[in-house]
Order: C-alpha cells, then structure tokens, then sequence
C-alpha cells in the first residue's frame, strides 16, 4: 500500500466526514495523518497496542480504519456525529472492535499506555499526545517512570503541531528543549519531520531495544490545504462549501 496515497484518501474522508457533520478540529486531525498512515499500514503488528490519547482529533483514527477496511467509508462519512448514530466525536469501545482505548481526559493516554507496556512485555504499545498534553503534570510522572522500568516496548509518539487552542504552545509553556529534557530522563529520543514518510520510517527503524522510545514529529496544522494551514481561524471552524471545495481539490491534486 503506497503511504501517500492513503494519507490523501485518508485526508479526503476527514473532510468530507467532518464537513457533512458540520463538526470541528479538523485542523488537529491533519498534522497526524502521516504519522498514523504509516503507523497502521506498516508498523503495527496484529498484536500490538495503540493508545490514541490526542482525543480533539478523533477523525484520524476513524478514517485511518475505514482505508484498512475495518469501518464503512461511506457509512463514516454519513454519520459521523451525526444525531442517535453510533460513530460520534470520541471513540467509544462498545461501538468499534479496532481500538484499544475510549476518549479520556488530555494527558491520560499515557498513563494507560504505561499499564500495557508494563503487563504485555512482548508487545508494543504505541501511544499518540500532542504538545498540548505535555503540560499536564501527569505526563512528566510517566516519563520519569517508564525509563525507570525499562519500558522498551513503549514507543511515545509527539505530534508537535506548536499550536494549543488559539495561541502557539510557545507562548505557554516552551517546548523548544523537550527533546533535551527527555533525553536526560533516559529516554531514546528522535526528532523528525512528521510530513516525510523517509524520515518517519527512518525513525520507527531506528527505535531503542534498551530504552523506552520518543519519536518527536515536527508537524504542521491543516496540512496540503494551504490557505488552511496554521490559520488559527480552523482550530473550530468547519470549512464553508467554498472552501471544502478548495481543500478537496488541494488534497488530491
């Protein structure tokens, strides 16, 4: 399967899912394609585990699963948040088979990321944040945990879009020696452009057997729509039928 052209299937479906539904954070959704298209199609063993703790940008997994064939494509893009059906905002267990964990609170993910990697030693967990996350306290205590129990089975993956809400993370709390910091906690720590399928296979090629692993992946809000992308206006906004119109054709040209 060719990585990008299922990153431009699965961009297109978020678009039109999120667009039908009037819904929001479709902005959030596009800095993970990538990531998640490479994460599923080539990383990813039957067996192993995938926390998806960047809950605002539930759309990516849905239509990640609908390209593997696990979800209707058309039945997504139709009801999705759409009233009394069952393919809502945040996953929910009981109504998909192909996830490992619901919607929680920002900065939970990990914490139940932690629980697998510890309990499933000859499995994988991989757990998806974002920047925004990494202010919560409750991050920083796993990451000082998990080198401490030698969690090399867990695979961190930051999507590092630099935008939280509607100001740049930067102007909250800097994030421009994370790589640092963790590196001094013992963690394996990468840093790559998390647009760029090399660099992407490059890094999950490269993951430590002796430590736990962060992959740090510089992305961008909105990416391959370029009117659209780091516009703060879009963090909520549902694109008009002009510019969904635009972006579709952005997207698969």
């Amino acid at each position: 399967m060719d990585f990008f052209e299922t990153s431009k299937n699965i961009r297109t479906t978020i678009l039109k899912m999120i667009c039908k539904s009037k819904s929001s954070h479709i902005w959030s959704a596009f800095s993970s394609v990538d990531v998640m298209t490479y994460l599923y199609i080539k990383q990813k063993e039957e067996w192993d585990k995938v926390i998806f703790s960047k809950w605002h940008a539930w759309s990516v997994l849905y239509a990640t699963l609908a390209e593997m064939w696990k979800i209707d494509k058309e039945i997504l893009i139709n009801t999705y948040c759409q009233n009394w059906q069952s393919l809502w905002w945040h996953v929910t267990l009981w109504t998909i088979d192909w996830v490992d964990a619901t919607a929680w609170s920002l900065g939970h993910g990990l914490s139940m990321g932690i629980g697998m990697a510890l309990s499933l030693k000859n499995q994988n967990v991989f757990v998806l944040v974002w920047d925004w996350e990494i202010n919560e306290w409750s991050i920083w205590e796993w990451f000082l945990f998990a080198p401490q129990k030698k969690l090399n089975n867990l695979i961190v993956i930051i999507d590092r879009n630099k935008q939280q809400w509607l100001w740049e993370t930067e102007k909250i709390i800097s994030l421009d020696k994370l790589n640092v910091s963790l590196d001094a906690l013992w963690w394996c720590v990468q840093t790559i452009n998390g647009h760029d399928f090399d660099q992407i296979e490059w890094a999950f090629n490269k993951l430590s057997k002796n430590k736990p692993n962060i992959i740090i992946a510089d992305t961008i809000k909105w990416k391959w729509v370029d009117f659209m992308e780091n516009n703060i206006e879009f963090h909520y906004k549902t694109p008009n039928e002009e510019q969904y119109q635009n972006a579709l054709h952005q997207i698969n040209s």
